[in-house]
């Protein structure tokens, strides 16, 4: 059984991500806690102690009628989809989203956060949204973000962009025993640029450890890892995309404007981030 927190802004994207992480808790036997965070009023300093008590009460029972509301939405998107057996927990929380996030991993055992992803401004925000970002980078546990258009269908086949290092193989570790539940098999890619810092010897050691796990290695040489990846991901039909968060990893070449005309890949699937600092 696993905990997935969705933290959700009432969005549309929010709701189509809503019914991804239902699904998925169905498909994992997992529980959902659904959180929603709003700001606090800014009151002036020149408004008395009372004035200032009762803006402040008046803000959070608004942001709680409306949560009702928002609550009974989702129940119906649940009824609706016939996932109503999938254990839910709604959460309100005051005060800033990456916070409270910290603050609720911090008491519940969390194994995996999901966000849809929305698109602002600038070309970071456009892949996954300035807030879904903001989490990728400050919450060490792995975050699947929902693109808009991706709809659950099954988890047939996860890839996974690496190094051959051993924090890839962390995660390797990690990701087994979910695919496996699912009869899943994971697509290890690795895009030679002949920068390579593994030797061969040391690249074959490392894939020893997974020959009897639901694990296969594609090399691909080519000077663009994220056309290549994506070329790959369209080939295979990938239900994931899934990396570590780090420095001249594909999470980075993500950012990268030279591949703005491959974002319409991730508008349907999802990228599922590990966190450097969780190794």
């Amino acid at each position: 059984m696993i905990k997935i927190l969705f933290p959700t802004d009432y969005s549309s994207t929010a709701n189509n991500a809503f019914l991804y992480a239902l699904q998925m808790c169905k498909n994992y036997e997992g529980e959902l806690l659904v959180m929603h965070s709003y700001a606090p009023n800014i009151v002036s300093g020149h408004l008395s102690a009372q004035l200032t008590e009762e803006a402040a009460s008046g803000n959070t029972f608004g942001a709680f009628d409306i949560f009702e509301q928002k609550v009974q939405e989702l129940r119906t998107i649940a009824i609706e989809n016939d996932l109503t057996q999938v254990s839910v927990k709604f959460i309100l929380e005051e005060g800033e989203l990456v916070q409270n996030i910290q603050e609720i991993t911090a008491r519940e055992p969390i194994h995996l956060i999901i966000m849809g992803t929305t698109g602002n401004s600038g070309f970071e925000n456009k892949i996954l949204g300035s807030k879904t970002a903001a989490v990728i980078k400050s919450i060490t546990l792995p975050v699947l973000s929902v693109p808009h258009l991706c709809k659950f269908e099954g988890i047939d086949a996860v890839g996974f962009a690496t190094l051959y290092d051993e924090k890839d193989a962390a995660v390797l570790r990690k990701m087994i025993p979910y695919t496996k539940f699912n009869n899943a098999d994971i697509y290890c890619m690795h895009v030679h640029t002949g920068h390579e810092t593994k030797s061969e010897e040391e690249i074959s050691q490392w894939k020893a450890e997974f020959k009897k796990d639901p694990v296969f290695f594609i090399d691909k040489k080519s000077d663009n890892v994220v056309e290549t990846i994506f070329s790959f991901v369209e080939e295979h039909s990938l239900d994931i995309i899934s990396c570590i968060t780090r420095k001249k990893s594909f999470f980075q070449y993500l950012f990268n404007s030279s591949i703005a005309q491959k974002l319409s890949y991730h508008k349907r699937i999802p990228l599922l981030t590990f966190h450097e600092d969780q190794f």
